[in-house]
């Protein structure tokens, strides 16, 4: 079959280039000077398989503390809530409203905020944090025999930021799912209680405006447990941070530069009249700051090349992962290009199952699924095993990289190549 020709010899060349961007630089948070230092080593590889002509760096702002800030600054309004829906009982008559509205007021701003911006990726808070430099990497590689006429755009695309250290990954492990429960339990109780408080004083029902007012328990639990998880969500914020981020994401971006590199050696697996792009993009663990700059500012040649992009995540898991929707699950990709990603699974005979995003999942591919482009996300990670024992913490180091899911990866995309090629004649 076509994909025997990919060896090992592809696959480990992604995993060394892991271990010279992790030698050599660390973890890289977003808009840190280490972030452009793995951004400048992926330009090279890249550089030593396209020329220097063929790739360019793409520098942006963004807000890259507003995403993760999410968590403690919903935390600190959640409080300011509850304390003033506590106060009401040791307040005089006259305040009584006024408290009720404002804790009220600041539930509803902390879970609307909240939503905007962690859940849906919405720059909502971004305007009161600091900006920094980003970058996305981009190379360029077009069919040698038809390089002058472009009919199609296909983008492999992965992301060169590491996050910060979860807290409670990095000391609860499975633990975080309790305190994670906790946290939406939270996030509904609060304004809840709040609403049946306020609506109490309205209809001048003593009972409800009790029964709303959060008493001992309820700030045991949940208000307790739900400030302590959302004020300490993460850590290690200096420099670079602590996550040297080998899987999540240096992984896919390795597994590009793998895949650009065959390519440029094999060029008659490159479809006529079909260029293709290999994208680094910055900032990802910024809420996909680096993908959304780059759809904003390319959406019209995206959409005149009928682009379609493929983005990879973690690799870390022999069956891939095909993602159905993205964003949380807010946004649905291309149902077209998953029946492609499917046949060329089942083509490359390569283990695979297809799911929906949920809570806590948002890739490089949402920006360009929002924006109409046909898009997609393939993750190749254990749920929940390997997120308890790396993900987003110190532990995700090369060593959890082995050669089965990245040969598994080269040989779907390989398919996919040639599959989305065809489709054009």
């Amino acid at each position: 079959m076509v994909w025997n020709i990919i060896t090992n010899i592809d696959a480990s060349y992604a995993i060394d280039v892991v271990r010279i961007i992790f030698n050599e630089v660390g973890p890289g948070l977003p808009g840190s000077y280490q972030e452009q230092k793995r951004a400048s080593i992926i330009k090279r590889e890249l550089e030593s398989n396209l020329g220097e002509e063929n790739v360019k760096i793409e520098e942006f702002n963004c807000a890259p503390w507003a995403f993760v800030s999410a968590y403690p600054v919903t935390a600190i309004m959640m409080l300011l809530s509850t304390l003033l829906n506590i106060s009401i009982v040791h307040l005089p008559a006259a305040t009584e409203w006024l408290t009720s509205i404002g804790a009220l007021v600041f539930s509803l701003l902390a879970f609307l905020g909240f939503v905007l911006e962690f859940v849906l990726g919405k720059e909502f808070m971004d305007p009161l944090f600091k900006k920094k430099q980003s970058m996305n990497v981009i190379g360029t590689l077009n069919n040698p025999r038809t390089k002058n006429v472009k009919r199609l755009l296909l983008i492999f695309s992965g992301h060169h930021d590491s996050a910060p250290e979860n807290t409670w990954l990095r000391f609860l492990g499975y633990g975080f799912f309790i305190l994670s429960g906790t946290f939406i339990i939270g996030m509904i109780a609060i304004p809840v209680m709040n609403v049946i408080q306020l609506t109490g004083l309205i209809t001048g029902h003593n009972g409800l405006v009790h029964f709303g007012t959060i008493g001992l328990g309820f700030f045991i639990y949940p208000v307790i447990p739900f400030f302590i998880f959302a004020f300490f969500f993460f850590r290690g914020t200096n420099n670079g941070g602590k996550v040297p981020g080998a899987a999540d994401n240096l992984s896919a971006t390795a597994l590009n530069l793998a895949l650009c590199r065959f390519l440029v050696n094999n060029p008659s697996f490159i479809p006529n009249e079909t260029e293709i792009r290999f994208i680094s993009f910055g900032s990802e663990e910024a809420g996909c700051r680096g993908s959304k700059r780059y759809v904003e500012r390319h959406l019209k040649e995206l959409k005149q090349l009928d682009a379609r992009l493929l983005n990879l995540e973690t690799i870390a898991h022999p069956e891939l992962t095909i993602l159905t929707s993205d964003l949380n699950g807010t946004v649905k990709n291309s149902p077209e290009l998953i029946k492609t990603l499917v046949e060329a699974a089942e083509h490359a005979e390569v283990p695979y199952r297809i799911k929906p995003a949920y809570f806590g999942i948002s890739n490089d591919s949402g920006p360009f699924s929002q924006a109409g482009i046909k898009a997609a996300t393939i993750l190749s990670f254990k749920i929940p095993q390997q997120l308890v024992a790396f993900y987003h913490q110190k532990w995700d180091k090369p060593e959890n990289l082995t050669i089965e899911p990245f040969l598994n990866l080269l040989r779907l995309t390989l398919n996919w190549i040639r599959s989305e090629g065809d489709q054009i004649f």
